[in-house]
């Protein structure tokens, strides 16, 4: 069963946020958030996987407990999904090479996107006003 946690809880305030998705050889991953008053950078560096759907086309299906989180109007944008079935199925098809203590699932939530990432490495946040 998944468990949602909010990442930085009380550090991230609530907004609508629009997020730019940089991702490639070069630049790795880096998610950059912005709202009206808050600008924030997540660097995950390299993924073993990412998926992002448009939320109008997403089947809610896709994501366990999430609807407690969408009756809040989702408190937070990002969140650390333990026991995420995308975990789950990225750790099935990587034939051992992930293993779950060690690999973590992020899911950010912005008005228009979900953006799912499991980085090899620590993500790194950087929040800017």
């Amino acid at each position: 069963m998944e468990n949602w946690k909010e990442y930085r809880k009380g550090e991230i305030p609530r907004g609508k946020y629009k997020a730019k998705i940089v991702c490639g050889d070069s630049h790795l991953l880096t998610v950059e958030l912005k709202s009206d008053k808050t600008r924030i950078i997540l660097g995950f560096g390299r993924c073993e996987a990412i998926r992002i759907f448009e939320r109008k086309f997403v089947d809610l299906d896709l994501y366990e407990n999430i609807e407690d989180l969408k009756k809040d109007n989702f408190s937070n944008v990002i969140y650390e999904v333990e026991g995420g079935k995308y975990l789950k199925e990225v750790i099935l098809y990587s034939a051992g090479f992930l293993d779950e203590p060690y690999a973590k699932q992020y899911t950010i939530i912005t008005e228009e996107l979900y953006i799912d990432a499991i980085p090899v490495w620590n993500l790194k946040f950087i929040k800017m006003n």
